[in-house]
């Protein structure tokens, strides 16, 4: 009864970081979102075109994927601690499986 326990503990544990996995990608895109806007605005209150509205995008590009990544390794070692305890917890001793 406790190896089924602890395996759907685990697969709930990996369906929450699964879930935080794909809010990344949302976070990725608010951050652009974000940057064209910051950068609208100072085009509307400086002037000078469109070149605000792109480094904006690029700030907000740049920023957006350095947390994505820092995100998805961070997701990645706690998947991985994850699925390591659920090998231990199944007594098989091959990690080939």
């Amino acid at each position: 009864m406790n190896g089924t326990s602890g395996k759907r503990g685990g697969d709930e544990l990996e369906t929450r970081i699964g879930w935080r996995m794909a809010g990344l990608g949302m976070e990725t895109a608010s951050f652009v979102l974000g940057g064209v806007v910051i950068g609208w605005l100072i085009r509307e209150a400086v002037g000078g075109g469109d070149f605000w509205i792109i480094v904006g995008a690029a700030a907000g590009i740049a920023s957006g994927i350095s947390q994505l990544i820092r995100g998805g390794l961070k997701l990645n070692r706690q998947l991985d601690r994850a699925a390591g305890r659920r090998d231990v917890g199944t007594g098989s001793g091959s990690k080939d499986e």
